[in-house]
Protein backbone atom coordinates (compact mmCIF):
# COMPACT_ATOMS: atom_id res chain seq x y z
CA UNK A 1 0.00 0.00 0.00
CA UNK A 2 1.63 3.37 -1.02
CA UNK A 3 3.13 5.43 1.90
CA UNK A 4 2.78 3.03 4.69
CA UNK A 5 5.60 5.12 6.05
CA UNK A 6 7.33 3.78 9.48
CA UNK A 7 5.82 0.69 9.52
CA UNK A 8 7.94 -0.37 12.54
CA UNK A 9 7.01 2.80 14.61
CA UNK A 10 3.25 4.22 15.19
CA UNK A 11 2.84 8.09 14.67
CA UNK A 12 1.75 7.54 18.45
CA UNK A 13 5.17 5.80 19.44
CA UNK A 14 7.06 8.53 17.57
CA UNK A 15 5.33 11.81 19.70
CA UNK A 16 5.18 9.68 22.93
CA UNK A 17 9.00 9.98 22.25
CA UNK A 18 9.50 13.37 22.13
CA UNK A 19 6.96 14.16 24.84
CA UNK A 20 9.23 12.21 26.85
CA UNK A 21 12.53 13.82 25.95
CA UNK A 22 13.36 16.50 28.72
CA UNK A 23 12.14 20.61 27.84
CA UNK A 24 15.38 21.64 29.92
CA UNK A 25 18.76 20.52 31.04
CA UNK A 26 21.29 21.95 33.31
CA UNK A 27 24.07 23.83 31.59
CA UNK A 28 26.54 21.27 31.89
CA UNK A 29 23.94 19.14 29.56
CA UNK A 30 22.15 20.07 26.16
CA UNK A 31 22.48 24.54 26.63
CA UNK A 32 26.09 24.02 26.60
CA UNK A 33 25.83 21.98 23.19
CA UNK A 34 23.64 24.23 22.35
CA UNK A 35 26.06 27.40 22.92
CA UNK A 36 28.53 25.44 20.69
CA UNK A 37 26.12 24.65 17.79
CA UNK A 38 25.50 26.93 14.96
CA UNK A 39 22.01 27.70 14.17
CA UNK A 40 20.16 26.21 16.79
CA UNK A 41 16.70 27.66 17.70
CA UNK A 42 13.89 25.64 19.72
CA UNK A 43 9.97 24.93 17.96
CA UNK A 44 7.06 24.08 19.41
CA UNK A 45 6.72 20.13 19.71
CA UNK A 46 3.06 20.20 17.23
CA UNK A 47 5.44 21.61 14.41
CA UNK A 48 7.98 18.75 14.70
CA UNK A 49 4.99 16.23 15.44
CA UNK A 50 3.99 17.21 11.59
CA UNK A 51 7.39 16.66 10.16
CA UNK A 52 7.10 12.81 11.98
CA UNK A 53 3.55 12.26 10.27
CA UNK A 54 4.72 13.34 7.01
CA UNK A 55 4.12 10.80 3.74
CA UNK A 56 6.31 9.54 2.60
CA UNK A 57 9.16 10.90 5.06
CA UNK A 58 11.61 7.58 5.79
CA UNK A 59 11.93 5.68 9.17
CA UNK A 60 15.37 3.88 8.92
CA UNK A 61 16.46 4.26 12.64
CA UNK A 62 15.82 2.44 15.46
CA UNK A 63 12.49 0.05 16.32
CA UNK A 64 11.90 1.65 19.82
CA UNK A 65 14.28 4.92 20.02
CA UNK A 66 14.76 7.31 22.85
CA UNK A 67 16.11 10.46 20.75
CA UNK A 68 14.51 10.94 17.03
CA UNK A 69 16.43 12.74 14.58
CA UNK A 70 14.29 14.22 11.67
CA UNK A 71 17.00 14.83 8.68
CA UNK A 72 15.74 17.72 6.10
CA UNK A 73 17.65 17.06 3.12
CA UNK A 74 18.15 17.47 -1.28
CA UNK A 75 19.48 14.82 -3.74
CA UNK A 76 22.06 17.19 -5.18
CA UNK A 77 22.99 19.29 -1.62
CA UNK A 78 26.68 17.69 -1.10
CA UNK A 79 26.62 18.71 2.32
CA UNK A 80 23.78 16.04 2.69
CA UNK A 81 25.92 13.63 0.70
CA UNK A 82 28.12 13.71 3.89
CA UNK A 83 25.20 13.70 6.18
CA UNK A 84 23.79 10.13 4.67
CA UNK A 85 27.27 8.98 5.78
CA UNK A 86 26.83 10.26 8.96
CA UNK A 87 23.39 8.47 9.49
CA UNK A 88 24.53 5.32 8.23
CA UNK A 89 27.42 5.12 10.89
CA UNK A 90 25.00 6.52 13.59
CA UNK A 91 22.58 4.11 13.05
CA UNK A 92 24.61 1.35 12.72
CA UNK A 93 26.26 2.36 16.90
CA UNK A 94 23.11 3.70 18.02
CA UNK A 95 20.54 0.80 18.38
CA UNK A 96 18.20 3.52 20.46
CA UNK A 97 18.23 6.42 18.01
CA UNK A 98 15.21 6.99 15.44
CA UNK A 99 15.68 8.57 12.10
CA UNK A 100 13.76 10.20 9.68
CA UNK A 101 14.52 11.23 6.31
CA UNK A 102 12.39 13.72 4.67
CA UNK A 103 13.36 14.99 1.36
CA UNK A 104 13.03 18.32 0.49
CA UNK A 105 13.51 18.94 -2.88
CA UNK A 106 14.77 22.87 -3.01
CA UNK A 107 17.99 22.78 -4.95
CA UNK A 108 15.94 22.35 -8.77
CA UNK A 109 14.14 20.30 -11.56
CA UNK A 110 16.79 16.96 -10.86
CA UNK A 111 16.19 17.45 -7.16
CA UNK A 112 12.55 17.38 -7.50
CA UNK A 113 12.83 14.20 -10.51
CA UNK A 114 14.74 12.46 -7.72
CA UNK A 115 12.38 13.05 -4.97
CA UNK A 116 9.53 11.78 -7.13
CA UNK A 117 11.03 8.48 -7.78
CA UNK A 118 12.23 8.21 -4.06
CA UNK A 119 9.07 8.86 -2.98
CA UNK A 120 7.51 6.27 -5.16
CA UNK A 121 9.95 3.56 -3.54
CA UNK A 122 9.50 4.75 -0.20
CA UNK A 123 5.42 4.45 -1.25
CA UNK A 124 5.93 1.25 -2.90
CA UNK A 125 8.07 -0.86 -1.30
CA UNK A 126 8.06 0.93 2.40
CA UNK A 127 11.30 1.56 4.82
CA UNK A 128 12.91 -1.57 4.62
CA UNK A 129 15.19 -0.71 1.60
CA UNK A 130 15.22 2.83 1.69
CA UNK A 131 18.52 2.97 3.32
CA UNK A 132 20.23 1.55 0.73
CA UNK A 133 18.18 3.68 -2.24
CA UNK A 134 19.29 6.57 -0.56
CA UNK A 135 22.80 5.53 0.27
CA UNK A 136 23.17 4.26 -3.49
CA UNK A 137 21.95 7.51 -4.78
CA UNK A 138 24.22 9.70 -2.65
CA UNK A 139 27.26 7.15 -3.89
CA UNK A 140 27.02 8.57 -7.59
CA UNK A 141 28.91 11.42 -8.64
CA UNK A 142 26.89 14.43 -10.16
CA UNK A 143 23.80 15.55 -10.57
CA UNK A 144 21.16 13.46 -9.60
CA UNK A 145 18.10 13.71 -11.55
CA UNK A 146 14.93 11.12 -12.31
CA UNK A 147 16.87 8.84 -14.39
CA UNK A 148 19.74 8.52 -12.17
CA UNK A 149 17.62 7.22 -9.05
CA UNK A 150 15.41 5.34 -11.38
CA UNK A 151 18.24 3.48 -11.91
CA UNK A 152 19.23 2.64 -8.39
CA UNK A 153 16.12 1.96 -7.42
CA UNK A 154 15.37 -0.64 -10.13
CA UNK A 155 19.60 -1.98 -9.25
CA UNK A 156 17.75 -2.90 -6.00
CA UNK A 157 15.06 -4.58 -7.41
CA UNK A 158 12.14 -1.86 -7.95
CA UNK A 159 9.97 -2.36 -10.68
CA UNK A 160 10.89 0.27 -12.78
CA UNK A 161 7.35 0.93 -14.61
CA UNK A 162 5.45 1.01 -11.55
CA UNK A 163 8.04 3.57 -10.09
CA UNK A 164 7.78 6.00 -13.15
CA UNK A 165 3.86 5.54 -12.83
CA UNK A 166 3.73 6.46 -9.47
CA UNK A 167 6.33 9.31 -9.00
CA UNK A 168 3.74 10.96 -11.77
CA UNK A 169 1.11 10.67 -8.91
CA UNK A 170 -1.05 12.95 -6.98
CA UNK A 171 -0.02 11.04 -4.09
CA UNK A 172 3.60 11.76 -4.42
CA UNK A 173 2.99 15.48 -5.27
CA UNK A 174 1.01 16.03 -2.33
CA UNK A 175 3.86 14.51 -0.05
CA UNK A 176 6.28 17.02 -1.64
CA UNK A 177 3.81 19.62 -1.07
CA UNK A 178 3.39 18.62 2.35
CA UNK A 179 7.47 18.18 3.02
CA UNK A 180 8.24 21.88 2.10
CA UNK A 181 4.56 23.62 4.08
CA UNK A 182 6.56 21.66 7.02
CA UNK A 183 9.99 23.05 5.87
CA UNK A 184 8.31 26.41 5.50
CA UNK A 185 6.72 26.10 8.91
CA UNK A 186 9.57 25.14 10.82
CA UNK A 187 11.57 27.92 8.79
CA UNK A 188 14.19 25.62 7.22
CA UNK A 189 15.94 27.05 4.46
CA UNK A 190 19.26 24.79 3.88
CA UNK A 191 19.98 21.19 3.94
CA UNK A 192 20.56 19.11 5.59
CA UNK A 193 18.57 20.38 8.72
CA UNK A 194 17.61 18.94 11.56
CA UNK A 195 15.15 18.49 13.93
CA UNK A 196 15.96 16.62 17.38
CA UNK A 197 13.98 17.11 20.41
CA UNK A 198 12.57 20.36 20.57
CA UNK A 199 15.01 22.33 18.66
CA UNK A 200 16.00 22.77 14.96
CA UNK A 201 19.49 23.11 13.58
CA UNK A 202 20.16 24.57 10.22
CA UNK A 203 22.71 23.64 8.46
CA UNK A 204 24.69 20.53 8.57
CA UNK A 205 26.58 19.41 11.59
CA UNK A 206 29.49 17.38 12.04
CA UNK A 207 28.88 13.61 12.88
CA UNK A 208 30.89 14.43 16.40
CA UNK A 209 28.49 17.63 17.14
CA UNK A 210 25.19 15.21 16.64
CA UNK A 211 26.94 12.48 18.96
CA UNK A 212 27.04 15.18 21.34
CA UNK A 213 23.60 16.55 20.81
CA UNK A 214 22.07 13.38 21.30
CA UNK A 215 24.12 12.45 24.33
CA UNK A 216 22.88 15.75 25.90
CA UNK A 217 19.05 14.67 25.04
CA UNK A 218 19.81 11.23 27.06
CA UNK A 219 21.65 12.81 30.07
Amino acid sequence: MPFTSRPLLSRRALVAGLAALPVTLPASGLTRVLAQTRDARRVPYELVEDALALPGAAYVGAEHPDVIMVEFFDYNCPFCSQSAQDMAQLIDIDEHLGYVLVNYAILGEPSVEATRIALAFQGLYGNEHYRDFHLGLYALRGVKNGQRALDVAVDLGADGHDLVEFADSDLVTMAMESAITAGNNLNINATPSFAIGPWIYDGQIPLEGKLRIIDALRA
